[in-house]
C-alpha cells in the first residue's frame, strides 16, 4: 500500500456519520459513536508528512462542521484529536457541547495546532505495537498531561 492509496482507504472516515446527544446522558453513546481511531504501518509512516495528514484532519473537520450546522440539534460539539502512545494511534472525537469536561481522567493540556499531535504520532517507534517487554522511556514518575487538540463548532 502506497500513500494515496492509505488515504483512499480514510475517505470513509471523512465521510462517516456522527450522533449528536441531546442530554449529558449521551456522553457515552456520543463517545463510542463517534470516535475514530487511525494507524499505521511502519513502511508507510517515512511516506506521509504532518502536512498530509493535517489536510486529512481539515477535512474531517469541514464535514463534522457541515453536519452538525445541518442537523436538527440545537446543540454544537466540541472536536477533540489525541495520540493514544500506548495503541500508537491517532484518535478523534466529538461530543455536546453541554458536556463542559472532555472524558479524560488524566490532566490534559489543549493545543491551537492539531499538527504538534500529529507529529508525535508519525514518530511515534511503536507502530506495530508495544515491544513483549515493556517500555521504559526513564523518566521519573511524573503526572502525565496529554496534549489535546479542541475545537467548539457552535450551532449559529
Amino acid at each position: 500500500m502506497n500513500k494515496n492509496q492509505y488515504f483512499e482507504d480514510l475517505e470513509d472516515i471523512i465521510n462517516d456519520s456522527i450522533y449528536i446527544g441531546s442530554t449529558t446522558a449521551d456522553l457515552q453513546k456520543e463517545i463510542e459513536t463517534n470516535m475514530w481511531r487511525i494507524s499505521i504501518s511502519n513502511n508507510l509512516f517515512n511516506q506521509i508528512t504532518t502536512d498530509d495528514f493535517n489536510e486529512f484532519i481539515y477535512k474531517v473537520i469541514e464535514n463534522r462542521k457541515d453536519q452538525i450546522k445541518n442537523s436538527n440539534s440545537n446543540l454544537g460539539m466540541y472536536f477533540y484529536l489525541w495520540f493514544d502512545f500506548m495503541a500508537s494511534q491517532l484518535r478523534f472525537n466529538l461530543i455536546s457541547d453541554i458536556n463542559k469536561k472532555l472524558p479524560f481522567s488524566c490532566e490534559i493540556q489543549i493545543l491551537n495546532d492539531p499538527k504538534e499531535i500529529i507529529d508525535e504520532f508519525l514518530r511515534s517507534p511503536f507502530h506495530n505495537g508495544l515491544p513483549i517487554e515493556g517500555y521504559s522511556d526513564d523518566s521519573r514518575d511524573k503526572e502525565y498531561i496529554l496534549k489535546i487538540y479542541k475545537i467548539h463548532f457552535r450551532k449559529d
